[in-house]
């Protein structure tokens, strides 16, 4: 019984991780505000000669296309006073293949959350009083396992992002159509590596805020009972 819920317990801090990467993943890639910050970082507007206005238009045409069934991706903004069909048919490909890689993360998240309730609300049930210890415990468990993740993912991209962000193609795209070029490709001009590095760095705070908060509070909690 023991080794049961002992198992239960990697389960729901490995879902919690899942859990907290994939809501933050879904968080960023629907901002807007974070698509703008990084847009005027990484100076998108000199480089492309696309008016923030427009690259904000871009970012939502983008985003509603993530959340549809519509295929191709078509994104027509003003450059230069001429309306231009940024992407063409390869690009275009790439992003129905990036939109499939969002829905098997909102799976997972779905999945993940699924999980954690369902291993929380049974551990409640099965062994009452004790449960808040055990689930607190866990869930502490799943803080430091997704710390310890994102503090390795961390010092990898710092050494070698591009090399990281490259491996991450390989696996996620393993069709190979991710290469593109930055004289001619608006879709890397619109969205650099430095876009790419910036909105892991955001992802990786925020996860790495969350789990020492929940960390934190389990602690706390854990003294207020004693």
């Amino acid at each position: 019984m023991q080794a049961k819920w002992g198992m239960v317990g990697w389960v729901a801090a490995v879902a919690l991780v899942l859990l907290l990467v994939t809501t933050n993943v879904r968080i960023t890639a629907n901002s807007l505000w974070l698509y703008e910050q990084i847009f005027e970082h990484n100076h998108v507007p000199a480089r492309t000669g696309i008016t923030m206005v427009e690259l904000r238009h871009v970012g939502a045409t983008i985003q509603d296309y993530f959340s549809s069934d519509t295929e191709p991706l078509i994104v027509v903004a003003k450059i230069n006073g001429a309306q231009v069909r940024l992407f063409g048919a390869d690009e275009a490909s790439h992003m129905a293949e990036v939109k499939q890689l969002f829905v098997k993360t909102y799976r997972v998240q779905a999945l993940s959350a699924l999980v954690l309730a369902v291993a929380i609300a049974a551990t409640i049930y099965v062994h009452k009083r004790r449960a808040a210890g055990l689930v607190g415990s866990w869930l502490s468990r799943g803080s430091i396992i997704a710390a310890g993740a994102i503090a390795i993912i961390a010092v990898a991209s710092l050494v070698a992002f591009q090399q990281v962000f490259l491996l991450f193609h390989y696996i996620g795209f393993p069709e190979g159509n991710f290469t593109f070029s930055t004289q001619t490709d608006y879709l890397v001009r619109v969205f650099p590596n430095g876009f790419w590095s910036d909105i892991t760095f955001v992802i990786g705070a925020m996860t790495l805020i969350e789990a020492a908060s929940l960390w934190t509070a389990i602690r706390f909690a854990k003294r207020l009972w004693q």
